[in-house]
C-alpha cells in the first residue's frame, strides 16, 4: 500500500504506522497536533488552530515552520489577484512513511533468511557435539547458541575447536571455549587462519637445526 497515493485520492484514514515512526516524521507532539488539523481540513487557518488548541498564533506559526523545516509539510505562497494566498501541503509525511515502510519490508526477508540460516547452523552444531559428548543439555545448548550469535564465531572454527578437544581427549565445552578464546586473542577468526598457523609451526619445526647425539669416547663406561 502506498500511503501517498491513497491520500492524494482522498481515500486515506490516518494510518497507525504514523505513531510507530513518529520521531522520524514529526519534530514534536504539538507540531504533530498542528499537522493533524491540516490533515482533517486542508483549508483551516492557523488562527483557527490557535483558538482550538488554546495556543497563540505565534506558537502555531512556529509549529508550521518546524514542520516545513523537518520535511513534514510544504508551505507555498501564491499571489492571486494581488493578494498572497498560503497553501499547506501535508503529503510529504506520507511520502516519507512510504519510504520507511518499504525499507522495512525489504529488510525483513533478509533478516528472516539470516535467522533461518543461523538456526540451521545451530542444529548442525548440536548434532556434531552430541556425537562426541552425548545428549546436549539446555544450558549447553545456550552456550553453543552464544558462540554463534553473540560471540560470532565461525561455524567451521567451532568445529575445528571440537576436533582439537577430541585429539587432546578433553571434550568439554569449557575446554573448547578456552580454545576459541585463545584463537580470538591471537587474532585467529577463521578455519583458514588456524590451518595457516599450523602450517607455519610445521615449517618452523622442519627448519630447526637437528642436534647430533654425541657420546664421549672417555667415560666411566670405558673403565
Amino acid at each position: 500500500m502506498d500511503y501517498y497515493d491513497e491520500y492524494s485520492k482522498g481515500h486515506l484514514v490516518l494510518p497507525s504506522l504514523i505513531l510507530a515512526h513518529f520521531s522520524q516524521l514529526f519534530p514534536s507532539a504539538f507540531d504533530f497536533l498542528v499537522w493533524l488539523y491540516f490533515f482533517e481540513n486542508r483549508e483551516i487557518a492557523p488562527s483557527e488552530i490557535a483558538t482550538r488548541t488554546g495556543k497563540n498564533l505565534t506558537e502555531v506559526n512556529q509549529a508550521i515552520d518546524h514542520l516545513a523545516k523537518f520535511g513534514a509539510m510544504k508551505v507555498t505562497l501564491i499571489e492571486i489577484d494581488g493578494e498572497t494566498e498560503t497553501f499547506f501541503d501535508i503529503s510529504p509525511v506520507f511520502k516519507r512513511l512510504d519510504e520507511l515502510t518499504h525499507s522495512t519490508q525489504q529488510s525483513q526477508p533478509l533478516s528472516e533468511e539470516k535467522n533461518q540460516e543461523g538456526e540451521g547452523q545451530l542444529k548442525e552444531l548440536v548434532s556434531i557435539f552430541e556425537a562426541e559428548m552425548g545428549m546436549i543439555s539446555p544450558v549447553q545448548l545456550e552456550e553453543l547458541r552464544a558462540w554463534l550469535f553473540e560471540d560470532h564465531y565461525e561455524m567451521n572454527l567451532i568445529k575445528q575447536a571440537l576436533r582439537e578437544a577430541v585429539l587432546n581427549r578433553k571434550v568439554s565445552l569449557n575446554y573448547i571455549k578456552a580454545i576459541l578464546r585463545n584463537w580470538k586473542n591471537e587474532g585467529i577468526q577463521s578455519l583458514q587462519a588456524v590451518e595457516e598457523r599450523q602450517s607455519e609451526r610445521q615449517e618452523a619445526k622442519k627448519n630447526q637445526p637437528q642436534q647430533d647425539f654425541y657420546i664421549p669416547l672417555d667415560g666411566p663406561w670405558n673403565s
